[in-house]
């Protein structure tokens, strides 16, 4: 534990109830080192045990130790936030489980905030997560009765939200959005901004700590990119689209750097064939926190195989390797899914995980449907989805982290 927060403690109530002493400091030291190794629901059910256990679990520094803990154990400690006509979450360990037994995925219902307007789960859109925190826009579907967006934040677990102030521009569904931590000055930052107007580009900035939105003033490029960017590393990533000839190109991907606020490129694994007249779908992810493209290239009503490549380590372009390879084939013998989506320009895209045993848990866009994919086997099925709903999905892990004042306090 920090000296900053044994110190902390020592000016406060000593947790383990007996008289101030160097023993019960040292003894209050493990308990902090303990609480902060458990789950966030665990923490905030504890903190009904006595004032000094809320004092502590309410306390920005234990917060941050918290969530340096859950971040050291990523690959076992995240859930899946599932929006459909309502907002569910399934955990790491219930995913594994369902991996090898049949039967539906199980889920838990999650209490979406009461806000004073009307606002309708389905018509959602989830912007990103970050530490515990989610983004979403309350009025996505309605953008054309909108003068511009409505931000949320909110964490699952502790059910705190905070509703953000409308962005001093514009919106469309041409727009592009996105969200992350910037550890440079300790804030998360929601992302809007438009580049498909010449003239009319702009990015503006909403800070969490300053509460408020601002242009970016001198952006040193724009890129006609659209929706949700891809959080890996502090920085936001989307696909590059743009038409050469009549057909719409895609070689390239376009990054975001939420400290220094500048737009950047890295390269594709390989280059496109400029020879190849297929369609090529590619779109961007986030498995463990390492960034993840996914390739399918259609011709014409044919689509080819769906490839996964992973850049191991972040900027280094020869890191890039491919981990999937899947033939069309094996999505087709899947009866839940119509033939249709699989050839309309919509790839199956990575959402969730990739377990201890390699199978990937995907989802189908536009429709939602989420799959399981083992290589081993060769064989797809469907988790959850078509034709019962449309389904959109992003990882989180359960923290303590407040929307409101987004600050946990110093490093520990």
């Amino acid at each position: 534990m920090s000296d900053a927060l044994c110190t902390r403690r020592q000016k406060q109530v000593v947790l383990s109830g007996t008289a101030p002493s160097s023993e019960s400091v040292d003894l209050d030291c493990v308990i902090v080192e303990i609480l902060s190794r458990l789950p966030a629901k665990s923490l905030l059910r504890f903190r009904c045990v006595c004032k000094a256990w809320r004092a502590l679990i309410s306390d920005p520094y234990f917060i941050r130790k918290h969530l340096s803990c859950i971040n050291t154990k990523i690959s076992t400690s995240y859930s899946l936030l599932i929006r459909d006509k309502i907002f569910q979450s399934t955990e790491y360990e219930a995913i594994l489980k369902f991996l090898s037994h049949d039967g539906p995925l199980p889920s838990r219902r999650l209490d979406f905030p009461v806000l004073d307007r009307l606002v309708i789960v389905s018509r959602i859109l989830i912007v990103g997560s970050c530490n515990g925190l989610i983004c979403l826009i309350l009025d996505f579907h309605h953008f054309l009765m909108e003068e511009s967006f409505t931000f949320m934040l909110w964490n699952p677990c502790t059910g705190e939200y905070r509703v953000l102030p409308q962005p001093p521009v514009h919106s469309s569904r041409e727009c592009f959005f996105g969200f992350g931590y910037d550890s440079t000055t300790d804030d998360y930052k929601v992302i809007l901004g438009n580049s498909y107007k010449p003239g009319y580009e702009y990015v503006v900035v909403f800070m969490l700590k300053r509460g408020s939105w601002r242009k970016i003033e001198r952006l040193n490029r724009y890129f006609g990119v659209r929706r949700v960017g891809c959080l890996v590393n502090e920085t936001l990533h989307w696909v590059l689209k743009e038409k050469e000839d009549g057909r719409l190109i895609t070689s390239r991907i376009v990054s975001f750097d939420l400290a220094e606020e500048k737009f950047h490129e890295i390269p594709f694994p390989y280059p496109p064939d400029p020879n190849d007249n297929g369609f090529l779908i590619a779109e961007v992810g986030n498995p463990c926190n390492c960034l993840t493209l996914v390739f399918q290239t259609v011709y014409s009503d044919v689509a080819g195989n769906l490839k996964l490549w992973v850049m191991k380590e972040y900027g280094v372009k020869e890191s890039w390797t491919e981990v999937m390879n899947i033939s069309p084939e094996v999505m087709d013998e899947d009866e839940n899914i119509p033939l249709e989506f699989l050839y309309d320009g919509e790839p199956y895209t990575y959402k969730a995980c990739i377990s201890d045993n390699g199978e990937i848990l995907m989802q189908l866009e536009p429709i939602g449907t989420l799959a399981l994919y083992n290589p081993r086997e060769k064989k797809y099925r469907t988790v959850m989805g078509y034709p019962d709903y449309m389904y959109e999905t992003a990882p989180y892990i359960e923290t303590l982290v407040s929307p409101v004042t987004g600050s946990t306090g110093a490093s520990v």
